[in-house]
C-alpha cells in the first residue's frame, strides 16, 4: 500500500485523532496536514507505512507540534493565529471603550486628585519626579494616584 491509499483508508480517523489531540481547535486539520507533509519527506516514508506505524507517526508528529512553543507549526500557525486574535480583541476593547465616560470621571474629581492624575497619566513623570517638580511628597502621589485608579476602575 502506498503512502496515499494509506492516507485515503485512515483520513477519517487521523482528522478524529487531530481534533482529539487539539481538543477540538479549529487548526486540527492544519495540524494533520503539516504532520502529513512531514511524514512525506521521510526517506524511509514506505517503510513506516509497510511496517503498519503510519498511523502512530502521524499521531506522535501532531502531538508534539501541537504541544510544543517553539516548534515551526507553533510559529508558522498558532502564534500567527493568536497574534490575530489578540489584535481583534485589543480592536474590539478599544471601540467599546468609552473615552468620554473616562473623562467625565476625571473632571468629576477634586481639583488637587484631577490635576495630579493628569500629570500623571501624561506620561512624562513617574512618583519620583513629579514629587521634585511638585513639591508634593512621594508618598502622598502615590496614595492619589491610587485613589483615582481605583475611583476610575470602579465607574467604568
Amino acid at each position: 500500500m502506498t503512502f496515499n491509499q494509506y492516507l485515503s483508508n485512515d483520513y477519517d480517523a487521523l482528522v478524529q485523532a487531530a481534533n482529539k489531540i487539539t481538543g477540538n481547535h479549529h487548526l486540527a486539520v492544519d495540524l494533520l496536514h503539516y504532520a502529513i507533509e512531514d511524514m512525506s519527506s521521510k526517506a524511509n516514508l514506505q517503510d513506516i507505512v509497510d511496517s503498519g506505524g503510519a498511523r502512530f507517526y502521524l499521531i506522535r508528529i501532531c502531538m508534539t507540534q501541537w504541544r510544543s512553543q517553539t516548534g515551526p507549526f507553533h510559529r508558522q500557525f498558532v502564534k500567527q493565529h493568536s497574534e490575530i486574535e489578540h489584535h481583534d480583541i485589543v480592536e474590539k476593547q478599544e471601540a467599546e471603550f468609552d473615552f468620554d465616560h473616562v473623562n467625565k470621571l476625571i473632571e468629576d474629581l477634586d481639583w488637587y486628585d484631577r490635576e495630579l492624575f493628569k500629570l500623571f497619566a501624561a506620561g512624562d513623570h513617574n512618583y519620583s519626579t513629579l514629587a521634585k517638580e511638585t513639591g508634593i511628597p512621594r508618598t502622598s502621589i502615590a496614595l492619589t494616584i491610587k485613589r483615582v485608579r481605583k475611583h476610575l476602575k470602579k465607574n467604568l
